[in-house]
């Protein structure tokens, strides 16, 4: 929850003394009270600290203390006067430079209510969070029904009878991936469900079609807190929970033809606006289309391999990639040209196509680039 919330959506007794740095705009993950006057080594980020000042004594404390917090990277510092009576001295100036959100709580109300609420929150995010990963986890699989998808989705309170945009991305460990994602696109009429994996996150965006307008502009907008770069993959809306699956695909697709771009800091965002690769153009075509094309060019070979124990997609992969050198495809390989000149006969026999003709090339090519990704990822391993 962020802090704002905290203080304006429940009776907590808070008033704001100094906004600080993010204007109460950052995420509080976690209430910790402590008097200790250096507690930064208890802290993590996302903390809201509470605290009753019995670690003051001198108004040189108060800055020492502040920056302990904001070193920690504290959502804010909530202040008890029950026992000091008084805001300690230097405290708010110190807040103010260290842009340090510092709240005061009524002298009578307890720090309890506060703390349970930010748990309660906790649990519900937790609970969300598995929720989101449960229907991401569905979506990705090839047996999705539309009334279990739409079941999900009215869970989370998105309505699937409105479009809903997929966006797949990826930043740099600890660049705050899910939370400037969440920022970026939030906006009234959006019902936002993100399910961040470290440095991966899938985020569906579901609302109204002139509420969807604009997520792939706003997003090459964004600007990480750490030192990573935002890579982003965007799905056409889709009004059907039938197509959800495959609008999540279209964004995964996306997003590595994203990280196929060359170094910089800028965000780069692949969407159907943008067609710069055969990867994104096959990825409009429907999933049912490319797997037909894959099993028509690339059955003889897989059941050949089956059969014979042998690598010929491996070895076709190894060929395309080489630019059809001999040489390098053969070392690449571990094998000897004629060895490779073998299984490049025997791939023409079993296809029909010659590897000596660029067009024949260019559909194994892309037969091969339809593969679905975990077989994408596996090793070419093993003989003809």
């Amino acid at each position: 929850m962020r802090l704002r919330e905290l203080v304006h959506e429940f009776d907590l007794g808070l008033s704001v003394v100094e906004a600080g740095a993010s204007g109460l705009t950052g995420e509080v993950r976690r209430a910790y009270v402590t008097d200790l006057p250096d507690p930064s080594r208890f802290l993590v980020p996302g903390d809201l600290v509470l605290t009753s000042c019995l670690w003051y004594r001198e108004p040189a404390d108060s800055r020492p203390f502040a920056a302990a917090l904001a070193r920690s990277r504290a959502a804010g510092l909530v202040v008890g006067l029950l026992v000091t009576r008084a805001m300690p001295a230097g405290l708010v100036a110190a807040c103010a430079e260290l842009g340090l959100p510092l709240l005061v709580i009524a002298e009578d109300r307890s720090f309890t209510p506060v703390c349970e609420i930010v748990l309660a929150e906790k649990q519900r995010l937790s609970l969300q969070q598995r929720q989101i990963a449960d229907l991401v986890g569905v979506l990705g699989s090839d047996t999705a029904a539309p009334g279990e998808v739409s079941a999900h989705l009215r869970m989370l309170g998105a309505d699937p009878h409105l479009p809903t945009v997929v966006v797949a991305a990826s930043a740099g460990p600890g660049d705050g991936l899910a939370e400037t994602l969440a920022d970026l696109l939030a906006a009234p009429g959006r019902r936002l469900l993100v399910h961040a994996d470290d440095d991966k996150a899938v985020l569906l965006v579901n609302g109204a079609a002139e509420h969807l307008d604009g997520v792939a502009a706003e997003l090459s907008t964004a600007e990480l807190p750490g030192r990573g770069r935002l890579m982003a993959g965007v799905s056409e809306p889709t009004a059907s929970v039938s197509d959800l699956g495959s609008a999540l695909e279209i964004a995964r697709r996306r997003l590595r033809s994203a990280r196929g771009h060359g170094p910089g800091r800028a965000p780069v965002v692949v969407s159907g606006s943008k067609v710069d690769s055969h990867a994104v153009l096959l990825s409009a075509l429907p999933t049912r289309l490319r797997r037909s094309f894959r099993h028509h060019m690339l059955t003889p070979l897989a059941d050949y391999d089956a059969v014979h124990g042998s690598d010929l997609i491996g070895t076709l992969t190894s060929f395309l990639e080489s630019c059809g050198s001999w040489q390098r495809s053969a070392e690449e390989l571990h094998v000897h040209v004629n060895t490779l000149r073998y299984r490049v006969q025997r791939i023409e026999q079993l296809t029909g196509r010659s590897l000596s003709s660029m067009r024949d090339r260019v559909d194994l090519y892309l037969a091969l680039t339809c593969l679905d990704v975990a077989e994408n990822n596996q090793p070419a391993t093993g003989t003809a």
